[in-house]
Protein backbone atom coordinates (compact mmCIF):
# COMPACT_ATOMS: atom_id res chain seq x y z
CA UNK A 1 0.00 0.00 0.00
CA UNK A 2 1.51 3.44 -1.05
CA UNK A 3 1.59 6.58 1.67
CA UNK A 4 -1.25 8.17 -0.35
CA UNK A 5 -3.51 5.30 -0.63
CA UNK A 6 -2.95 4.69 3.41
CA UNK A 7 -3.76 8.27 4.24
CA UNK A 8 -6.75 7.88 2.14
CA UNK A 9 -8.00 4.92 3.95
CA UNK A 10 -7.00 6.82 7.32
CA UNK A 11 -7.67 10.16 6.48
CA UNK A 12 -10.69 9.62 8.98
CA UNK A 13 -8.79 9.58 12.10
CA UNK A 14 -8.42 13.25 11.98
CA UNK A 15 -11.72 14.16 13.11
CA UNK A 16 -11.80 11.25 15.05
CA UNK A 17 -9.11 12.93 17.07
CA UNK A 18 -10.52 15.77 17.12
CA UNK A 19 -13.91 14.91 18.56
CA UNK A 20 -11.82 12.70 21.17
CA UNK A 21 -10.10 15.92 22.61
CA UNK A 22 -13.39 18.32 22.45
CA UNK A 23 -16.19 16.17 22.66
CA UNK A 24 -17.65 17.77 20.09
CA UNK A 25 -16.91 19.55 16.72
CA UNK A 26 -18.55 22.55 17.85
CA UNK A 27 -16.62 23.04 20.99
CA UNK A 28 -13.04 22.54 18.67
CA UNK A 29 -14.59 25.35 16.68
CA UNK A 30 -15.29 27.76 19.68
CA UNK A 31 -11.77 26.93 21.25
CA UNK A 32 -10.10 27.14 17.82
CA UNK A 33 -11.59 30.69 17.08
CA UNK A 34 -11.11 32.00 20.78
CA UNK A 35 -7.13 31.40 20.07
CA UNK A 36 -6.84 33.00 16.81
CA UNK A 37 -7.30 29.58 14.83
CA UNK A 38 -10.34 27.50 12.93
CA UNK A 39 -10.99 24.60 12.90
CA UNK A 40 -9.94 24.28 9.49
CA UNK A 41 -6.67 24.94 10.82
CA UNK A 42 -7.25 22.05 13.37
CA UNK A 43 -7.90 19.86 10.48
CA UNK A 44 -4.71 20.68 8.86
CA UNK A 45 -2.51 20.03 11.58
CA UNK A 46 -3.86 16.66 12.08
CA UNK A 47 -3.87 15.69 7.88
CA UNK A 48 0.09 16.97 8.01
CA UNK A 49 0.79 14.65 10.99
CA UNK A 50 -1.27 11.53 9.69
CA UNK A 51 0.91 11.94 6.37
CA UNK A 52 4.15 12.44 7.95
CA UNK A 53 2.93 9.33 9.74
CA UNK A 54 1.75 7.17 6.70
CA UNK A 55 5.41 7.89 5.01
CA UNK A 56 6.91 5.93 7.90
CA UNK A 57 4.45 3.50 7.83
CA UNK A 58 5.13 -0.36 8.77
CA UNK A 59 3.21 -2.67 7.68
CA UNK A 60 4.38 -4.88 10.34
CA UNK A 61 2.82 -2.70 12.68
CA UNK A 62 -0.36 -2.42 10.72
CA UNK A 63 -2.58 -3.36 13.67
CA UNK A 64 -1.64 -1.00 16.34
CA UNK A 65 -1.58 2.41 13.60
CA UNK A 66 -5.07 3.38 14.42
CA UNK A 67 -4.42 3.47 18.34
CA UNK A 68 -1.00 4.76 17.59
CA UNK A 69 -2.26 7.70 14.69
CA UNK A 70 -5.18 8.88 17.42
CA UNK A 71 -2.57 9.35 20.02
CA UNK A 72 -0.10 10.99 18.20
CA UNK A 73 -2.47 13.30 15.97
CA UNK A 74 -4.01 14.26 19.71
CA UNK A 75 -1.05 15.63 21.08
CA UNK A 76 -0.08 17.24 17.94
CA UNK A 77 -3.32 18.92 17.85
CA UNK A 78 -3.30 19.92 21.68
CA UNK A 79 0.49 21.15 21.19
CA UNK A 80 -0.45 23.17 18.20
CA UNK A 81 -3.28 24.73 20.21
CA UNK A 82 -1.21 25.40 23.40
CA UNK A 83 1.31 26.64 21.31
CA UNK A 84 -0.88 29.39 19.32
CA UNK A 85 -2.82 29.88 22.73
CA UNK A 86 -0.17 31.34 24.67
CA UNK A 87 -1.22 34.94 23.53
CA UNK A 88 -4.57 35.23 22.84
CA UNK A 89 -5.09 38.25 20.21
CA UNK A 90 -8.75 39.83 20.14
CA UNK A 91 -9.40 41.24 16.98
CA UNK A 92 -9.63 45.17 16.58
CA UNK A 93 -13.86 44.91 15.58
CA UNK A 94 -14.04 44.13 19.34
CA UNK A 95 -16.08 46.40 21.46
CA UNK A 96 -14.81 47.22 24.87
CA UNK A 97 -17.98 45.58 26.41
CA UNK A 98 -17.21 42.53 23.94
CA UNK A 99 -13.20 43.02 25.75
CA UNK A 100 -13.89 43.05 29.48
CA UNK A 101 -16.90 40.04 28.47
CA UNK A 102 -14.19 37.60 27.91
CA UNK A 103 -13.27 34.67 29.91
CA UNK A 104 -10.12 32.70 30.29
CA UNK A 105 -10.26 29.54 32.07
CA UNK A 106 -7.39 26.96 32.37
CA UNK A 107 -8.72 23.47 30.74
CA UNK A 108 -6.49 20.50 31.20
CA UNK A 109 -6.66 18.46 28.42
CA UNK A 110 -5.31 14.62 29.06
CA UNK A 111 -3.21 12.72 26.60
CA UNK A 112 -1.64 9.01 27.06
CA UNK A 113 -2.73 10.01 31.15
CA UNK A 114 -0.90 13.07 31.12
CA UNK A 115 -2.14 16.29 32.17
CA UNK A 116 -1.57 18.96 29.31
CA UNK A 117 -2.64 22.44 30.53
CA UNK A 118 -3.15 25.80 28.84
CA UNK A 119 -5.35 28.85 29.11
CA UNK A 120 -7.93 28.79 26.88
CA UNK A 121 -10.58 31.39 26.13
CA UNK A 122 -14.21 29.43 26.71
CA UNK A 123 -17.61 30.78 27.67
CA UNK A 124 -17.42 29.11 31.00
CA UNK A 125 -21.57 28.66 30.40
CA UNK A 126 -20.74 26.02 27.53
CA UNK A 127 -17.67 24.65 29.47
CA UNK A 128 -20.17 23.65 32.31
CA UNK A 129 -22.79 22.28 29.71
CA UNK A 130 -20.43 20.30 27.89
CA UNK A 131 -19.62 18.57 31.17
CA UNK A 132 -23.14 18.33 32.00
CA UNK A 133 -23.50 16.51 28.43
CA UNK A 134 -20.36 14.35 29.40
CA UNK A 135 -21.76 12.59 32.43
CA UNK A 136 -25.29 12.59 30.86
CA UNK A 137 -23.33 10.41 28.39
CA UNK A 138 -21.74 8.64 30.90
CA UNK A 139 -24.97 7.33 32.39
CA UNK A 140 -26.36 5.67 29.07
CA UNK A 141 -23.07 4.11 28.53
CA UNK A 142 -23.65 2.27 31.30
CA UNK A 143 -27.19 0.68 29.97
CA UNK A 144 -24.51 -1.13 27.49
CA UNK A 145 -22.89 -4.33 28.22
CA UNK A 146 -18.97 -4.94 27.96
CA UNK A 147 -18.85 -5.88 24.43
CA UNK A 148 -21.28 -3.03 23.12
CA UNK A 149 -19.27 -0.71 24.86
CA UNK A 150 -16.15 -1.63 23.43
CA UNK A 151 -17.04 -1.57 20.35
CA UNK A 152 -18.56 1.70 20.50
CA UNK A 153 -15.14 3.04 21.94
CA UNK A 154 -13.59 1.55 19.15
CA UNK A 155 -15.95 3.24 16.73
CA UNK A 156 -14.94 6.67 18.18
CA UNK A 157 -11.62 5.97 18.01
CA UNK A 158 -11.67 5.43 14.08
CA UNK A 159 -11.95 1.49 13.62
CA UNK A 160 -14.01 0.07 10.99
CA UNK A 161 -16.31 -2.45 11.57
CA UNK A 162 -13.94 -4.92 9.63
CA UNK A 163 -10.89 -3.67 11.73
CA UNK A 164 -13.12 -4.50 14.97
CA UNK A 165 -14.56 -7.72 14.07
CA UNK A 166 -10.83 -8.78 13.69
CA UNK A 167 -9.72 -8.25 17.54
CA UNK A 168 -12.87 -9.73 18.97
CA UNK A 169 -12.51 -12.84 16.71
CA UNK A 170 -16.57 -11.82 14.29
CA UNK A 171 -17.96 -11.46 11.32
CA UNK A 172 -18.10 -7.28 10.23
CA UNK A 173 -22.00 -8.22 10.17
CA UNK A 174 -22.11 -9.65 13.69
CA UNK A 175 -20.03 -6.28 14.99
CA UNK A 176 -22.63 -4.01 12.50
CA UNK A 177 -25.29 -5.80 14.33
CA UNK A 178 -24.12 -5.21 18.06
CA UNK A 179 -23.08 -1.72 16.77
CA UNK A 180 -26.76 -1.61 15.74
CA UNK A 181 -28.24 -2.78 19.18
CA UNK A 182 -26.19 -0.69 21.12
CA UNK A 183 -27.26 2.33 19.20
CA UNK A 184 -30.72 0.99 20.27
CA UNK A 185 -30.16 0.89 23.63
CA UNK A 186 -28.86 4.68 23.97
CA UNK A 187 -31.69 5.84 21.46
CA UNK A 188 -34.73 3.65 21.16
CA UNK A 189 -36.03 5.82 17.93
CA UNK A 190 -32.74 5.28 16.29
CA UNK A 191 -32.51 4.33 12.70
CA UNK A 192 -29.79 2.80 10.31
CA UNK A 193 -29.47 4.31 7.05
CA UNK A 194 -28.64 2.46 4.28
CA UNK A 195 -26.85 3.93 1.16
CA UNK A 196 -29.55 3.45 -1.18
CA UNK A 197 -32.46 4.58 0.81
CA UNK A 198 -30.25 8.16 1.07
CA UNK A 199 -30.02 8.05 -3.09
CA UNK A 200 -33.44 7.32 -3.16
CA UNK A 201 -34.69 10.15 -1.63
CA UNK A 202 -31.78 12.37 -3.01
CA UNK A 203 -33.77 10.89 -6.22
CA UNK A 204 -37.15 11.53 -5.48
CA UNK A 205 -36.54 15.15 -4.45
CA UNK A 206 -34.84 15.97 -7.35
CA UNK A 207 -37.62 14.73 -9.25
CA UNK A 208 -39.71 16.80 -7.59
CA UNK A 209 -37.54 19.94 -8.51
CA UNK A 210 -37.60 19.13 -12.23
Amino acid sequence: MTPEELFEEKEHLVLASIKQIFGSYHVASQVAKKNNMELDDLIQIGKVRLWELCLKYNSKLSEAFNTYAIKTLKWKIINELHEKGKVIKVSRSCSPEERNSMKFISVDLYVDGESENGFYAVDPLKLEEEVIISIQCQEVMNQLNSEEKLILIKKSHGFTDEEIGKELGKTRLAINKRKTRAYKKINPDYKRVIKGEIRKKKNHLLAQVI
